[in-house]
């Protein structure tokens, strides 16, 4: 046990070293209590890590700043492969394709924003988000158009992805991926400073599960 947090919305902080004062602070605790575990055993110092030890993983982002500075905290170990091959661990993809929607006239307002200085616009969205295209900006029909070719080499890959993006690109690859229909995935509930992680057990059955990373709980919409 190495962190812990004592309540919804509290910071994290380091947990105790004794079993007896961490169940003090849970039982102590009005809300819900957080936990993080780290797996010590697996621990190397050879600048290799082994197939055994990680699975070999990529990497993608947009090629907006915020998507890299949040890749940059991920660490890239090398892998020896069979044969003497080295896999170097989540290798930095980026993509212009999983860039965010274009808001054109709008870019860098929110929404809130947007409702206050062109209400008519925010109308004309809110009765066709899917089809609404933003004056001198792009629609979700253009987002489904540019992730053609990265949907297309998903689909090649057989290792794990982890996909940094923006909420209106991941409804969309959510919505390809667990097969729903593109004119319900406007209303996919994204959650920011959320990992969703899909997983298929080879028979066609889809299991998700989702980690909210903190520190506080966004909901906002952004796409």
């Amino acid at each position: 046990l190495k962190r812990m947090q004592l309540g919804y919305g509290q910071p994290f902080q380091d947990a105790p070293q004794s079993v007896d004062e961490v169940v003090h602070l849970v039982e102590a605790c009005p809300g819900r209590v957080t936990l993080i575990f780290v797996d010590s055993s697996s621990g190397s110092d050879s600048s290799f890590e082994s197939p055994r030890q990680q699975v070999c993983a990529r990497l993608w982002t947009s090629s907006l700043r915020r998507t890299k500075e949040t890749a940059a905290h991920i660490r890239h170990p090398a892998i020896q492969m069979a044969g003497g091959r080295v896999w170097e661990q989540m290798s930095h993809r980026i993509y212009r394709n999983l860039d965010e929607v274009y808001a054109g006239d709008f870019e860098g307002f929110t929404y809130e924003e947007i409702k206050k200085r062109a209400p008519e616009e925010a109308s004309l969205r809110k009765i066709d988000k899917l089809g609404y295209r933003y004056p001198r900006g792009e629609s979700y029909y253009d987002i489904i158009a540019r992730l053609d070719l990265p949907i297309q080499q998903l689909e090649t890959f057989h290792e794990p992805i982890l996909i940094i993006g923006h909420q209106a690109v991941h409804r969309l690859v959510y919505a390809f991926l667990t097969g729903v229909d593109r004119t319900m995935s406007t209303e996919i509930n994204i959650p920011l400073h959320t990992v969703i992680k899909l997983e298929y057990d080879g028979t066609g059955a889809l299991q998700e599960t989702r980690f909210f990373l903190g520190p506080v709980r966004l909901d906002e919409d952004d796409g």
